[in-house]
C-alpha cells in the first residue's frame, strides 16, 4: 500500500471479519514499492493518488504507478485514495477497482473492501509458481509454462535458469528452486524475447533484474550466486547488460 495514513492493521481487520487471509505491506513512497514489486506480486494495491508533494512539478502519482503495472500486464486490483474526483475519470484507463475519497470513513472503506473481495474470489491466488490452470482459464501474460505436465510460473520472478541433462532448474527471486523436464532451447527461445533475459553461456540464462555486479567474467546475482559468462562473449554480454540497465534507469526516472 502506498498510502501514508493507511496501515496493515486497518486492512487486516476488515479482511479478518470477512474470513480473508491477508498479508499487508505498507510503502512510504513509489520507489520502495517498485523495488518490492519486482520480487513480489500483489492481489490488491491501495494507491494514494499523490505519493509525494502534489505541488512538485514532477511528483509521482498513483496513476503513474498504476500505468506502470498495467504496462507490465499486472492485473492486480487497484483502489485509488484521493482528495479529488478528477482521478475517477483517469482511473478508467487503468481499470481501477474503486476509489476512496479523503477523508476516508470506515463504512465506505469496508464497503469498498467487500466489493474488491468479491472480485478477488474469482481470481487464483498470486504465487511465483503454480500448477497449470484448468482448461479455459486465461493466464496473465507474464506467466510462462514449461514441461509436460506444464508448470506455470511468473517470469518476472525467475532469477536464472540452468540446463541439467534433460532438465532445466529454475531459481526464483526468493531463492526457491524447481527442476522441470523440458528442453533448454525452448526456455531460451521463449524468455529471451524479453529484454531482461540473456543467455550468458551454454545452458545458462539470467534475468538482468537480479544481477548485482560483474566480476572475473561472471555475473554476481543478488544472493551471491555466480553465473558464468562465455569467455568469447564477455564483451557483448557486458554491453547487453549495460544497455539494459541504462534503459531501465532512464525509464524509471
Amino acid at each position: 500500500m502506498c498510502a501514508e495514513y493507511f496501515n496493515g492493521r486497518n486492512v487486516g481487520a476488515t479482511a479478518g471479519r470477512n474470513a480473508m487471509q491477508t498479508v499487508c505491506d505498507v510503502f512510504p513512497d513509489a520507489k520502495s514499492f517498485i523495488e518490492s514489486w519486482k520480487n513480489s506480486r500483489y492481489d490488491l494495491l491501495l494507491l494514494d493518488c499523490y505519493l509525494s508533494d502534489e505541488n512538485l512539478p514532477h511528483a509521482t502519482t498513483g496513476l503513474d504507478i498504476a500505468r506502470l503495472l498495467r504496462n507490465q500486464n499486472d492485473d492486480c486490483a487497484i483502489v485509488f485514495i484521493t482528495s479529488s474526483t478528477d482521478f475517477a475519470v483517469l482511473g478508467y484507463e487503468v481499470q481501477a477497482s474503486g476509489y476512496l475519497l479523503k477523508p476516508v470513513n470506515r463504512k465506505t472503506f469496508e464497503a469498498t473492501m467487500e466489493r474488491v473481495e468479491e472480485q478477488l474470489k474469482a481470481k487464483p491466488p498470486v504465487t511465483h509458481l503454480a500448477k497449470a490452470q484448468s482448461p479455459g482459464t486465461v493466464d496473465s501474460s507474464w506467466h510462462v509454462a514449461f514441461g509436460n505436465p506444464a508448470v506455470t510460473m511468473d517470469r518476472r520472478l525467475i532469477a536464472y535458469a540452468l540446463s541439467n541433462a534433460h532438465y532445466v532448474e529454475f531459481t526464483f527471486a526468493d531463492g526457491t528452486q524447481t527442476k522441470i523436464r523440458t528442453n533448454f532451447s525452448d526456455v531460451d527461445r521463449r524468455l529471451t524475447v524479453f529484454d531482461n533475459f540473456y543467455r550468458t553461456a551454454r545452458g545458462v540464462l539470467v534475468n538482468f533484474d537480479y544481477v548485482s555486479g560483474i566480476t572475473n567474467a561472471q555475473f554476481v546475482m543478488k544472493g551471491g550466486k555466480r553465473i558464468p559468462i562465455t569467455k568469447t562473449a564477455v564483451t557483448t554480454t557486458c554491453r547487453a547488460y549495460a544497455e539494459y540497465t541504462f534503459t531501465r534507469m532512464r525509464t524509471e526516472d
